[in-house]
């Protein structure tokens, strides 16, 4: 996995109890022992005023979301790597260019 792939993946709900299939952006891959990698959660409710740590991405054939999508950059989760269940498409270069612009901004 690269960063900027698009996944389907078991992503945990804030109780870190229940989890549900949904799409993510891999931040990154850790290369440990662990296996583990670095998600962002993509949600299709677009809420009309956004905050400053979200991006909207539109369905292409590369990214093969369904519909306009929001990437909820400070929704981040570490994830063993079994829990991915595929990996269906990637970012454009735009959209990875201001994905990480957005991230760097986080610890800013």
């Amino acid at each position: 996995m690269k960063i900027g792939d698009v996944v389907i993946v078991s992503f945990p709900y804030t109780d870190l109890v229940s989890f549900k299939a949904r799409p993510a952006v891999v931040v990154n891959t850790i290369g440990d022992n662990y296996n583990d990698v670095i998600i962002c959660l993509i949600t299709s409710v677009v809420p009309p005023i956004l905050n400053k740590f979200s991006l909207i991405v539109h369905p292409s054939v590369l990214n093969n979301l369904k519909t306009t999508s929001l990437i909820k950059v400070s929704r981040i989760v570490t994830v063993e790597q079994e829990k991915i269940k595929a990996v269906i498409g990637k970012l454009n270069e735009n959209e990875l260019k201001d994905f990480k612009s957005i991230f760097k901004s986080l610890v800013d």
